[in-house]
């Protein structure tokens, strides 16, 4: 009985360690070395046309997100939004150009400057 219950918990801690979330590996952000992303010129604007709208991260959003529509309120959730953008996870319902991702990903890579 022993063993048949050590069994169990082992084969429950490595079913837990092992397989238990999805993720996409996130490309290496090297190719961000030496590039300044302008929050203001670059980053602001994916998220008021892509983000920031009805239904989705507005100012009445009450979605798990909340809005983005502020410096303030897209820097607190940096890491989470780029993660969710690096893995086609976000934007829900299109998608972001390879040049968008990568100003998000540098942005956010930079310590989300407000420049």
């Amino acid at each position: 009985m022993i063993s048949k219950l050590a069994c169990v918990i082992f084969s429950g801690m490595v079913m837990a360690i092992s397989g238990c979330s999805y993720k996409k590996d996130i490309p290496a952000t090297d190719d961000c070395a030496g590039v300044v992303i302008s929050y203001a010129g670059q980053v602001k604007p994916i998220f008021e046309n892509t983000c920031a709208v009805t239904g989705c991260h507005n100012a009445t959003s009450t979605n798990k997100g909340g809005p983005f529509t502020t410096y303030a309120l897209i820097k607190n959730k940096a890491l989470t939004i780029k993660q969710q953008v690096v893995n086609g996870i976000m934007p829900k319902g299109s998608s972001l150009t390879a040049a968008q991702i990568k100003a998000i990903r540098c942005w956010v890579d930079s310590d989300a400057p407000d420049n």
